[in-house]
C-alpha cells in the first residue's frame, strides 16, 4: 500500500498530539509506522494504521519513546557540565600549584597566579555548579 500525502500528515498530527514532541524522533516513527504500513499488501489505511499502533506499542509507548527521549538528552548536558567542571578544576589546580611554588621560591607574579586560580573558581566553576544544581532540580520536578 502506498501512503498519500494526507495519510502522512495525519499520522503526523496523531504523533504531535499524543506527546511526540521532538521533531528528529516524530520523523523516525513516522518514518517506521509508514514503512510498517506500505509493507502490507492489502487492506485499508485506518485498520493497518490501527495494527501499527498496537504493534509499536501504543500512543503510551510514544510519549515513553519521548520521555526517553528527554532523559537522554539531559544527561548528555549533565555529562558536559560535569567535564567542564573538572576541566576548570584541574586548571584551578594547576595555578594553585605554579602560586605555591612561586612563593616558595620568592619569584614575582606569585600573587597574580594565586589570584588567576581565585577568579577561575568564582567565575567559572560556582556559576556552572550551581547552573547544574538548578538543572537537576528542574529535572526532577517535570
Amino acid at each position: 500500500m502506498i501512503l498519500s500525502e494526507q495519510q502522512i500528515e495525519f499520522i503526523e498530527k496523531n504523533l504531535i498530539l499524543y506527546g511526540v514532541e521532538s521533531k528528529d524522533l516524530r520523523e523516525d516513527v513516522l518514518d517506521h509506522i509508514c514503512t510498517y504500513i506500505e509493507a502490507k499488501e492489502s487492506g485499508d489505511f485506518d485498520s493497518l494504521y490501527q495494527e501499527a499502533l498496537q504493534k509499536f506499542g501504543g500512543y503510551a509507548s510514544f510519549q515513553n519513546l519521548q520521555r526517553e527521549t528527554n532523559m537522554q538528552k539531559f544527561a548528555r548536558e549533565i555529562i558536559t557540565i560535569n567535564k567542564l567542571k573538572f576541566s576548570a578544576g584541574f586548571i584551578v589546580i594547576f595555578l594553585l600549584i605554579m602560586s605555591l611554588v612561586f612563593q616558595m621560591m620568592q619569584w614575582p607574579y606569585a600573587n597574580i597566579w594565586l589570584l588567576g586560580a581565585i577568579l577561575i573558581s568564582i567565575l567559572v566553576i560556582l556559576p556552572i555548579h550551581f547552573y547544574s544544581r538548578y538543572k537537576k532540580s528542574i529535572h526532577k520536578i517535570s
